[in-house]
């Protein structure tokens, strides 16, 4: 089994930014209302982006930064819950996009957390030398399918992309993926429709699914909370997000947060704030990843850079 290694992160926002205030009024909710429910400020909807074209921008970022030859890529896997497209895949639109005449494309749909997933099967796929190297992207526009304000006021659009290969070096990684499908109706999309989401459910997931999937994973690696130098969760909201760091009781300095300036972006929110910090991780340090949400789904990863 050979080990991964994360090459390089990239990200694209749309253009579009939206203020709370300009939701507020539309919604005709009290001021600062929004803040002291989620901790969002601001975030980005599409003006004429489809939800291709941002993914596509977000591998080119990764490519662009890290000098990639895209003709090289082996793998691309896409995770997305809102796509409207069944064929071909988003990733399959990536592929023809980059110009690469051969890969191995996959869309992923494990709500929330899944580019947690899509992660977790391009390491399959290159420790097995089936691929030498994966380009993985989370990709969600959930500006156009929200409409009760308890979804609005949270969801928003992005794209985030990582582009792992394999490596000689003693690289860690471990993982804990686990399905709930029983409780999935607490959060769910069908095509043509818009999200409905139980918040009270959704965050009685996170903070104690989410949290024991994590204190197994430290477990399984033998590992313990003080041993991780980042901690980079789905970004559901900033509520949530102290209810886990309590919880674990990991240094809140430890802890990425963007959800503030860009929202919950879903599949993308993860590979965004990943992006966001990646070249201030040294080599060496470890990540700790973690992803829930619709499905339900959980999982984390911990790996090293």
């Amino acid at each position: 089994m050979k080990n991964i290694e994360i090459v390089g992160t990239g990200r694209y926002l749309p253009s579009r930014k939206i203020e709370n205030w300009q939701l507020e009024q539309e919604e005709k909710l009290p001021k600062d209302y929004i803040y002291s429910r989620c901790g969002i400020l601001t975030r980005y909807y599409v003006q004429e982006e489809t939800i291709v074209e941002m993914a596509v921008r977000a591998a080119f970022d990764v490519i662009q930064k890290k000098k990639i030859d895209s003709s090289n890529i082996e793998m691309i896997l896409v995770a997305s819950t809102s796509s409207k497209e069944q064929m071909p895949g988003i990733s399959f639109q990536v592929q023809k996009a980059l110009q690469i005449p051969s890969c191995i494309c996959l869309d992923v749909s494990a709500g929330c957390s899944g580019y947690i997933n899509a992660l977790d099967i391009a390491r399959l796929y290159v420790s097995a030398g089936i691929a030498t190297n994966a380009l993985i992207i989370g990709v969600d526009v959930l500006s156009t399918i929200t409409k009760e304000p308890a979804t609005k006021i949270l969801l928003a659009d992005g794209a985030g992309a990582t582009f792992i290969q394999a490596t000689n070096e003693p690289k860690e990684y471990a993982s804990l993926l686990e399905s709930n499908g029983i409780e999935g109706d607490i959060l769910t999309y069908q095509v043509g429709n818009y999200i409905q989401m139980n918040g009270k459910e959704i965050y009685r997931y996170a903070v104690t699914k989410t949290t024991k999937n994590i204190e197994e994973l430290l477990e399984k690696t033998q590992k313990t909370i003080q041993d991780i130098d980042y901690f980079i969760p789905h970004q559901s909201n900033q509520k949530i997000l102290d209810s886990m760091v309590k919880r674990l009781q990991i240094e809140k300095k430890k802890m990425i947060s963007n959800i503030q300036n860009v929202g919950n972006t879903f599949c993308a929110s993860i590979p965004i704030a990943l992006d966001e910090v990646f070249d201030k991780i040294r080599p060496g340090q470890r990540i700790l990843l973690s992803g829930y949400g619709g499905g339900l789904n959980t999982g984390s990863i911990l790996l090293e850079k």
